[in-house]
């Protein structure tokens, strides 16, 4: 399901903030009841940064064991997009990455990395302003994370 961008927002991204802050938006337009579901969100962007789309990938509870790759990527490779963001929700405002999510990410680099297409983050956000952002704090999973 591709979504719209808030109005009020501008395409352009220059780090894992302004993406919280889109994806928190987003998330916000739905009622309370919702909003305690998790959401994981693909956003595609151009060479410029800007957003292209944003995908919502799966809803409901999140069991990463069940986002595949071809899911994540397919509107990227369609809309040629060369850069791509992830995003999920946490209703309990937990931030920090599980050993699950870690794996999940891992594995979406090397898919993007097969694909020639730049997995710039994957950020966890909650309703209020906290977010973490593997971008931005420059810990990717590395395989021996996983050994």
């Amino acid at each position: 399901m591709n979504l719209r961008l808030p109005k009020d927002e501008d395409i352009n991204i220059a780090n894992g903030e302004d993406v919280a802050r889109i994806m928190r938006k987003i998330l916000l337009r739905q009622n309370r009841l919702h909003r305690k579901k998790e959401y994981f969100w693909a956003i595609g962007l151009n060479t410029a940064n800007d957003i292209e789309y944003i995908e919502l990938v799966s809803i409901g509870t999140l069991s990463v064991d069940n986002i595949e790759p071809v899911d994540v990527f397919s509107f990227a490779v369609s809309k040629k997009c060369t850069k791509i963001i992830i995003c999920h929700n946490r209703p309990s405002g937990n931030l920090k990455p599980t050993k699950s999510v870690q794996k999940l990410t891992y594995k979406l680099l090397q898919g993007a990395k097969i694909l020639n297409i730049l997995l710039l983050d994957h950020i966890i956000i909650c309703e209020d302003k906290e977010y973490f952002s593997y971008g931005d704090s420059k810990s990717f999973p590395k395989e021996e994370d996983f050994e």
